[in-house]
This record gives structure tokens, sequence and C-alpha cells, in this order.
């Protein structure tokens, strides 16, 4: 007896949840990326300042990360089309779901049906003790 396959379909809050969360990771790592490249450029540029200030400068090596530049910036680019991309399909999901609600997930936990005006709290706040101290409970 063969086993029916196994099937995996996102719902459209799934997918919306999906994307955020790599639109903001993304977004990150796009923010580093560009640190990255920010502080090789001025290495650059002060190797650069240096060399042209003096002769003495001119036996010093730039940086190994300026040969990476081009490879940086690509995967700047890279990034950034992909945050686009996603921020695209993140609207026209948004646009879709309009006014639904999502239905319970089965990979995220349930929430409990207690209210939390029912939860009492742990310790009173000072004026809630002070009034029972001063009543002799």
């Amino acid at each position: 007896m063969a086993l029916p396959p196994i099937d995996v379909q996102l719902s459209k809050f799934e997918q919306l949840e999906i994307l955020r969360n790599e639109i903001e990771e993304r977004t990150e790592e796009l923010k580093e990326t560009e640190k990255q490249i920010r502080a090789t450029m001025y290495e650059k540029a002060r190797m650069d300042y240096l060399k042209a200030l003096h002769p003495l400068f001119q036996q010093l090596q730039e940086p190994p990360q300026v040969a990476q530049l081009p490879q940086y910036q690509a995967y700047r680019e890279a990034l950034n089309e992909a945050i686009v991309k996603m921020r695209e399909a993140m609207r026209m999901l948004e646009t879709e779901t309009r006014g639904q609600q999502a239905p319970p997930s089965a990979n995220r936990p349930q929430p409990s049906a207690a209210p939390a005006a029912n939860k009492r709290a742990r310790f009173d706040d000072f004026d809630a003790f002070k009034q029972n101290r001063q009543r002799g409970t």
C-alpha cells in the first residue's frame, strides 16, 4: 500500500508572514553590506590620500577588501532587487487579504481561550496592597 504524497500549501497569510520576516532579515543584511562597502571605500580613499601626500606612502598596500568591492556592489544590488520584489508581492497579498482574518495555522501555537482580564496579577500594585493592609487582610 503506497502512502499518499505529502503536500504543503502556504496560505496567503503564511506567505505574508514569510515575506515580512524575509524583508526584515534582508534589510538588515543590506545595511551590513553597505557598512562593509563604506568601510572599504573609506580605507581606499584614505590610502589614496596618503599616497598623494608623500612618496613614503607609495609602498602602502591597498586593503584586500578593495578587490572584493565589485562583489559587494553586486550583492548589494541583488539584495535590493529581492527586497523590492518581496515588497511588491507583499502589497499584492495585503490587497487580496484586506478585511479577512487569518485562519489558525497548524504551524503556530493557538492563543489561549481564557481572557487575560480574568487572570489575577501575582502581586497587587502598591496602592491595593496598602488598602488591604489597612483593612487588616
